[in-house]
């Protein structure tokens, strides 16, 4: 992810894998909020690793010159399938002695993690540390602490095939014709070769069987991680709309609000109004009493004995 800063990745992939997806999701949304779509959207579709990848990346994080010092005897074994059997002897030692330490480091850092040193998990981590190590495209990754998926370490096939080329034949004994009147006889170069026919048959079907074996648990380790990815999306499209009917509810709240203070200020207007009413019929009545207080009086008639 190149517009990605590389302090945000590797702050991401230190995390463990339980707490990848929050951590993964929160780093999206930041980025999404400070207008950084694309780089969020780059996030957004960074796969959770696995124990085994983050056992790995830990490693290089915490252990880089062992994690350097296997690397390096790693592609010392593979130039030295090219020499001589002392070389080969040598470096084979070398590279053992490095996995073997980087592997009791693993062991400490999975029961860090909370998780339990298996065999299957512990054998899945050494083959991904002898693929990456043999792959040119993913040595950097792996001296950087930035694997994101498993590998498969490689066949003593594709490191040694041109020694066993360049093999020489094994020497034939001569030996004398057998005589005519008696049963020939295997010979000794036939008593070699049969059992090493048997052994390379016995070595390719085992091979096969280990390759068919890794297909399938490669198919179905893709199947579960489109299925979990699945799942992220559908988690992620749940956040989109939570947060959606977050706003939503936000901005009925808020008009709701602006419409209980109108309706308080009618009402208060409402109660002026009201007053002044009152007051104004109150002031009628008064003014109209008033008008009748000052009008002339009427001549009432005189009593008797009044004038003469």
């Amino acid at each position: 992810m190149a517009s990605q800063p590389n302090s945000d990745v590797d702050t991401l992939y230190a995390v463990s894998p339980p707490e990848f997806t929050q951590r993964r999701n929160q780093l999206a949304a930041r980025l999404r909020a400070a207008g950084r779509r694309d780089e969020a959207a780059a996030v957004r579709r960074l796969k959770r690793p696995s124990v085994p990848v983050w056992a790995v990346d830990t490693l290089a994080r915490e252990h880089a010159e062992a994690m350097r010092a296997f690397v390096d005897a790693t592609g010392r074994l593979k130039r030295a399938h090219l020499g001589d059997r002392e070389a080969m002897a040598d470096a084979t030692r070398a590279q053992r002695g490095a996995l073997e330490a980087l592997m009791r480091s693993t062991e400490v850092i999975l029961r860090r993690g909370g998780f339990r040193p298996t065999p299957p998990t512990l054998q899945r981590i050494s083959r991904t540390l002898l693929g990456a190590a043999s792959d040119r495209d993913a040595r950097q990754a792996l001296l950087h602490g930035r694997l994101t998926e498993e590998h498969q370490a490689p066949g003593f096939e594709a490191l040694a095939g041109a020694r066993i080329a360049e093999a020489p034949e094994p020497r034939r004994t001569e030996r004398p014709e057998p005589r005519d009147e008696l049963p020939p006889r295997k010979t000794r170069t036939h008593a070699v070769e049969e059992p090493r026919s048997r052994a390379r048959a016995l070595e390719e079907r085992r091979a096969q069987a280990a390759l068919e074996a890794r297909r399938a648990a490669q198919a179905r380790a893709d199947d579960l991680d489109q299925k979990a990815r699945a799942l992220e999306e559908q988690a992620a499209a749940r956040e989109r709309e939570a947060a959606e009917a977050a706003r939503a509810t936000t901005e009925l709240q808020q008009r709701l609000r602006e419409a209980e203070a109108r309706a308080r200020a009618r009402r208060q207007a409402a109660g002026t109004a009201a007053t002044a009413a009152k007051r104004a019929r109150r002031d009628a009545v008064c003014a109209a009493a008033a008008a009748r207080g000052h009008r002339p009086r009427s001549r009432r008639p005189r009593a008797r004995g009044e004038g003469s």
